[in-house]
């Protein structure tokens, strides 16, 4: 007999509210509610009673609403245990266990009750901009306040404590008034950014499900069975990925447009594009971050070795799948470097021995460069050191494909040299790397190149071609080799992509090269900006004797120089060499362990940072550290409006920021900083820098 649509829902509800904890998302959110739930239940408990040690006022009780709209099922479990371990102090008895029941249910009405309620629905998100939402949010307030109401006086008079005709009425009372009153602008300031942040319940179940639409396969390929594929190319690959389609649930368009390629094993290939032609989403899908934990709307196929990665959850595939972010940060879990490459080997299974986990530990660490920071504190070091100690914390599971999305952005000269030994052995070991990378020396050892351009595949081949050919490169979006175009006017063929070939071929034709007449002259000044003339006498910035330790690691040993007013200096070192140590030294972020620094007449060591930071303007080597604020307006305007400055002088100075640095000022009220991609935000954090008009400013 078929389902009926109640029971197709109501088994839909009960699936709802075990899948929550199948979801580390909705865990965690299910713990921050109960967490925050019980914190402001128990000030109350000692505040205004309405039926003393049963009911107090709680201005608490607008949160399992709230919660439930935004966060369905998980608000249910967090009010109810949040309410128990509210009554933990001072009402804790046998009818707590109702409290549960009711809390459960005062926060899981909610989600059920809105948009299926007939005419009461509005068919509109849980906001109040209209009257129909007010309506429908009153009566979701009344309905599940009730079922509250009655669960919990049921209990405590079954139990004999109180009759239900005096409690009910109280509870239903409080819980009422204080969602009516506190939950409309609660919603109001929570729902965009929850929305914003993919985090509402309908964006969770979405990403866990997939919008999964499989692609019919070409009758040439009917028959073949599960592990059949394309063509003999990729009857063999480690990877194979067919009409690969992916739109996130925040974009207009797609970012990914029917992508096939095939990844042989042992072989290197470098994903190249523009800024926003789908890079990094085809990293993220290789291992299933996309589309399990990134929503959106996916269609193709993409397997890695004889999986389908909608086959299987994230974390199985990151055995075999390693995978470092372009914002590598954001993969470090651990407190010392030791730790941060056991993390991933604890949970292997089967279990792996203890020399085993060592010999991957030790060897890791040595292929890159940090056999001697094993009790490090990640955050102390480097972020080039930090990138290459994600890289290991990779390496270390030893998986059949690495993807690495701009693994050089933070290395010196000498990591990426490392770093590119290391794909050498890499490839002898029959380990496949798939990475996006603009650096001239990985493109010259990779055996393929896949040009990517809005989200399709234009050019594919081997990268000697892609080099030889400049006008290719510029079609592609992509900046050609300044040695070859300097070839290029000369017509030569075939044009050089080394300094040993340009020599040759410069003395085979009697060649002589000089520089463009655009490198005679400054062509970084911005139009009518006036040139500033260095001033004499006292430096503006004066560092003397200054050393610097994190707890036992010296980073900076006697350090001395002087800076004068109209100065233009580039700070150069390794990866570890102190350079980030120093620049916080400047603006007081970091105080000197010996030595003084003074800056504009002002010691650092006496001197508040809100003082400093109006002299000296630090940008973060990650701008994520920085970025904050919900608009990009509201990210620029912040020092101006702490420096007291006018709406006038605000508006005024964004605009000059975010011309600075190229960004538009319309647009910039609404437009979400962290939508933008990571060039983008790190011109943000610039303009956020140059909004404060610094005497000093350090990127």
């Amino acid at each position: 007999m078929p389902l009926t649509q109640s029971a197709r829902d109501s088994r839909r509800w009960w699936a709802d509210l075990i899948a929550v904890w199948r979801d580390t998302r909705q865990i965690v959110l299910t713990a921050q509610i109960a967490a925050i739930y019980a914190a402001i239940l128990i000030p109350f408990k000692a505040g205004i009673p309405i039926v003393p040690g049963f009911v107090e006022l709680r201005p608490a009780n607008a949160i399992p609403i709230v919660a439930s709209l935004l966060f369905g099922p998980a608000a249910a479990w967090g009010a109810g245990i949040g309410n128990v371990i509210g009554d933990c102090f001072g009402t804790l008895g046998p009818a707590s266990f109702f409290g549960l029941l009711g809390n459960f249910i005062f926060g899981y009405l909610p989600y059920v009750l809105w948009g299926h309620m007939g005419w009461f629905s509005s068919g509109e998100a849980p906001l109040h901009k209209s009257w129909h939402q007010m309506i429908e949010y009153g009566v979701v307030c009344v309905i599940a306040s009730a079922a509250c109401a009655g669960v919990i006086a049921w209990g405590v008079e079954w139990l004999g404590l109180l009759p239900f005709v005096i409690l009910a009425p109280a509870i239903f009372f409080n819980n009422v008034v204080m969602s009516l009153f506190l939950g409309p602008p609660l919603l109001g300031f929570l729902y965009p950014r929850v929305q914003r942040w993919q985090l509402r319940y309908e964006d969770i179940r979405e990403s866990g499900a997939c919008h999964v639409d499989a692609p019919r396969l070409p009758a040439s390929y009917e028959g073949m069975g599960s592990e059949g594929t394309i063509d003999d190319q990729s009857s063999h690959a480690i990877v194979d990925c067919h009409g690969l389609s992916f739109q996130y649930a925040s974009g207009s368009t797609p970012v990914l447009r029917n992508v096939s390629f095939a990844l042989a094993p042992g072989e290197l290939v470098i994903l190249l594009g523009r800024s926003g032609s789908g890079k990094s989403t085809i990293c993220y899908a290789c291992n299933g971050l996309i589309p399990r934990m990134v929503p959106g709307t996916f269609s193709g196929r993409l397997r890695v070795g004889k999986q389908n990665i909608l086959d299987e959850p994230v974390w199985k595939q990151a055995g075999r799948v390693g995978l470092v972010f372009q914002d590598f940060d954001t993969q470090l879990v651990a407190t010392t470097v030791g730790g941060e490459l056991l993390h991933p080997l604890e949970y292997r299974d089967p279990p792996l021995s203890s020399d085993e986990v060592r010999r991957r530990v030790v060897h890791a660490l040595s292929q890159i460069g940090l056999a001697d920071c094993v009790h490090r504190d990640p955050m102390s070091m480097s972020g080039g050191q930090r990138q290459r100690l994600v890289i290991a914390s990779v390496l270390v599971q030893e998986p059949a494909l690495l993807v690495l999305d701009e693994p050089g952005s933070d290395l010196d000269p000498a990591g990426r040299a490392q770093l590119r030994e290391v794909l050498r052995i890499l490839q002898k070991e029959g380990i496949t790397v798939l990475m996006t990378e603009h650096d001239d020396g990985y493109l010259a050892q990779a055996d393929r190149v896949l040009v990517l351009d809005e989200g399709e595949i234009v050019w594919e081949g081997k990268p000697e071609a892609l080099l030889r050919d400049p006008q290719l490169m510029r079609d592609c979006g992509l900046r050609p080799l300044a040695l070859t175009e300097c070839f290029e006017e000369w017509g030569v063929q075939p044009l050089p992509i080394s300094v040993e070939e340009a020599w040759i071929q410069a003395e085979a034709l009697n060649l002589r090269l000089s520089p463009p007449e655009a490198a005679h002259h400054d062509t970084f000044r911005l139009e009518n900006t006036p040139v500033r003339e260095p001033k004499m006498g006292l430096p503006l910035i004066q560092v003397e004797g200054v050393s610097f330790q994190y707890e036992e690691h010296s980073v900076l040993d006697d350090v001395s120089f002087s800076i004068q007013s109209g100065d233009f200096l580039a700070l150069l070192g390794q990866n570890g060499s102190g350079k980030s140590t120093l620049a916080r030294l400047l603006n007081g972020l970091l105080t000197p362990t010996h030595g003084t620094i003074v800056v504009d007449g002002m010691d650092t060591r006496t001197t508040s940072m809100n003082e400093l930071a109006k002299r000296v303007g630090l940008v973060f080597q990650n701008p994520d550290h920085q970025i904050f604020a919900d608009t990009v307006w509201e990210e620029v305007a912040f020092s101006a409006k702490n420096m007291g400055c006018s709406k006038d002088e605000i508006a005024d100075r964004v605009q000059e920021s975010l011309a600075a640095v190229g960004l538009p000022f319309e647009g910039s009220r609404d437009l979400d900083p962290f939508s933008l991609r990571k060039g983008e935000r790190q011109r943000i954090a610039v303009a956020s820098v140059l909004a404060t008009r610094p005497a000093v400013l350090i990127v």
